[in-house]
């Protein structure tokens, strides 16, 4: 009986930031998964990301976000995304890294959702959605090798009732 009840624990444990990372998208979407990348003081992170929505994910293209986070600003990282250049029925939710000590900054742009797969009658099977993301470390700090950066974005999607 012990053993069961650690595995029990134990599976929780594994388990919950799985959850946590779900439970960010608002009620009446669902969590599609998270682009995401990481620099250091050497080197910045720079790159197109994507990710592959569930299959037979009916966007709901009633849904426009209003607001969006591009950018946190900090060490003259900046960004033109605004709310109406992301897809209709994507919610995205961002942050990164960032302290006073190496003064992390961060931007995401260029939303793009393509379709990859139809069935015969035009219906779309699969949607891959990526980001361009960016971070840079801006100040040395006080160890120039432990400087870091992050950027996430996590990804929600309305589906069709």
């Amino acid at each position: 009986m012990p053993k069961q009840a650690f595995l029990v624990a134990f599976l929780l444990f594994v388990a919950s930031p799985l959850t946590v990372a779900q439970s960010n998208c608002p009620e009446g979407f669902r969590y599609a998964g998270s682009l995401s990348g990481s620099g250091s003081s050497m080197t910045p992170f720079d790159q197109r990301v994507r990710l592959r929505l569930p299959e037979n994910a009916t966007l709901d293209t009633s849904f426009q976000q209003k607001k969006v986070r591009a950018t946190n600003g900090s060490s003259g990282v900046s960004s033109t995304l605004r709310a109406h250049d992301l897809p209709k029925g994507i919610l995205i939710i961002t942050h990164g890294k960032s302290d006073r000590i190496y003064e992390q900054g961060w931007a995401v742009s260029d939303p793009e959702l393509k379709v990859l797969e139809q069935d015969s009658n035009g219906k779309v099977t699969h949607y891959e959605f990526g980001m361009h993301l960016f971070c840079k470390v801006g100040e040395q700090g006080a160890n120039p090798q432990f400087g870091e950066c992050s950027v996430t974005v996590e990804v929600c999607y309305k589906q069709v009732r």
